[in-house]
């Protein structure tokens, strides 16, 4: 083994594939929700500037341990050393959209794309991530890091979730037209998905189903399993893309309902604006 080869080696080491609701998910879980009431306490009305620096330095650490999970998936050893990619591994799954979609939340300067982006993280990606977090089956490896890596990555998603939906609540952008852009994002990329599941053929014979649709490989999310079976393939299409949508208009109906004290306090301001500029108007 050459250098490398040692390093990803070591960064392969194992252990016991940690258990749902087994130590390591309970403490990894605590860490998020703790972690989730620091940011939203000591960021939640600080500047745009650090939301986009906060935003950005979360992208780079999921980024560089995307790349650790990518190589010691593809990295074998046995007798010899040998480099076989795993197109399942590949990072376009609905989970993995902060990877793609956080540089779109920090950086346009056209603020509708960037609230639009804000508000799938808001809703879309805070259910994948809470959905993980409450099921976690399948999430975890035998290998260290790549349990650390869902831990970290499903984690951020929760807390950036909660946080940008807590700054757009605050901005008086927690709205149903914004909700309606997101899912738009997100058909979007199932579109860009099952195009990518439909020429995988010509690419690799191995397992590629991006979002879980392809129609080449069954889908293996609980009940949308059952669903794949049972079904004529275009009316699973649908149902997945219903499913996911009412699942994340709930997770932002939600947000709107705990945390009404915000809620009102930006209706009252804009009350207030209103009336004001109406006596301006009137002078």
């Amino acid at each position: 083994m050459n250098i490398f080869e040692q390093i990803i080696y070591g960064l392969s080491a194992k252990m016991e594939t940690p258990q749902g609701y087994g130590a390591f998910h309970l403490i990894s879980f605590g860490i998020i929700i703790a972690l989730t009431a620091v940011v939203c306490l000591t960021l939640g009305k600080a500047s745009q500037k650090a939301e986009k620096i906060l935003l950005m330095t979360v992208w780079a650490v999921l980024i560089l341990w995307e790349a650790y999970r990518q190589l010691v998936y593809a990295a074998h050893f046995e007798e010899t050393v040998y480099w076989d990619y795993q197109w399942e591994s590949f990072p376009f799954q609905f989970c993995s959209s902060p990877l793609f979609l956080l540089p779109l939340a920090a950086l346009p300067k056209n603020e509708k794309l960037r609230d639009a982006v804000r508000m799938f993280l808001a809703s879309f990606s805070l259910f994948a991530g809470l959905a993980v977090m409450f099921y976690p089956n399948g999430a975890f490896s035998s290998m260290i890091g790549v349990s650390v890596q869902t831990m970290l990555h499903h984690g951020s998603m929760i807390i950036l979730g909660v946080y940008l939906g807590g700054r757009l609540l605050r901005e008086g952008k927690m709205t149903i037209k914004r909700f309606l852009q997101a899912d738009v994002m997100f058909a979007v990329m199932v579109v860009l998905a099952l195009i990518m599941n439909l020429l995988s053929p010509l690419v690799t014979d191995e397992t590629f189903n991006m979002f879980y649709i392809g129609p080449n490989f069954p889908c293996s999310l609980v009940i949308l399993d059952a669903i794949y079976l049972n079904v004529p393939y275009v009316l699973f299409l649908m149902i997945y893309m219903l499913g996911f949508s009412a699942m994340a208009f709930l997770v932002f109906s939600g947000q709107l309902v705990l945390r009404p004290s915000w809620y009102k306090s930006l209706k009252r301001k804009k009350a207030e604006k209103n009336s004001a500029e109406s006596y301006e108007n009137t002078k």
